[in-house]
């Protein structure tokens, strides 16, 4: 069960009387191609780079920086009670600077996001942005404009544990894979030639 922020439970409750002004915040933590380090990237729907603090996945509250203007819009955002594979779709602005040093800077396959969210009231945060998700960047596709159009880039952001559960085994069943295991691994020692032998069981 989840339990969020009061002033933004409130918020959320207000809703259908008042409207609401949702607020999305992102951070991507992915592989910078100049230097190979683990770089944390933050982008959020205002219009301003701001600092706030957010709630981390692992408990509490971490301070991050955020840039603004990006046109950053979340989509498909859904909570299900089965394993059904619901991916988040995440688009920013093809033209803000920011979009291009990310797309551009850093190695987004497979790089962890979080994504958080609360609401305005009189131009003012109702609370700690809440943690809604948790996933990896599975594809980001830059979808370029005809002249006189709008470009963006879209990001599909998957659950990893989705992807584990999905992801296929190139492992196989042979002998040697068995011994990289364990040494003394015999089980699959005959497993080459045993599929060519046509052995009756109730035959001496």
């Amino acid at each position: 069960m989840r339990i969020f922020d009061i002033a933004f439970a409130q918020s959320l409750t207000a809703a259908r009387d008042v409207g609401i002004a949702p607020v999305w915040f992102v951070t991507f933590t992915a592989k910078d191609w100049d230097t190979g380090a683990a770089a944390v990237v933050g982008l959020w729907s205002g219009d301003e780079d701001i600092t706030v603090s957010v709630e981390d996945p692992t408990g509490g509250l971490v301070s991050r920086g955020y840039t603004g203007g990006c046109n950053l819009t979340v989509e498909d955002l859904m909570y299900v009670a089965d394993l059904t594979d619901n991916p988040v779709q995440i688009s920013i602005s093809q033209i803000a600077p920011v979009a291009q040093n990310i797309i551009r800077g850093f190695d987004l396959r497979l790089a962890h996001c979080e994504i958080h969210a609360t609401t305005l009231n009189g131009g003012a945060l109702t609370g700690p942005p809440q943690l809604q998700w948790v996933g990896l960047v599975d594809e980001g596709p830059i979808q370029t404009p005809a002249a006189g159009g709008e470009g963006s880039i879209s990001l599909t952001i998957r659950s990893e544990i989705m992807m584990q559960l999905q992801a296929s085994n190139p492992a196989k069943s042979s002998d040697q894979h068995q011994r990289r295991r364990l040494s003394t691994d015999e089980f699959c020692k005959y497993a080459a030639t045993i599929g060519s032998r046509a052995v009756q069981w109730y035959q001496g």
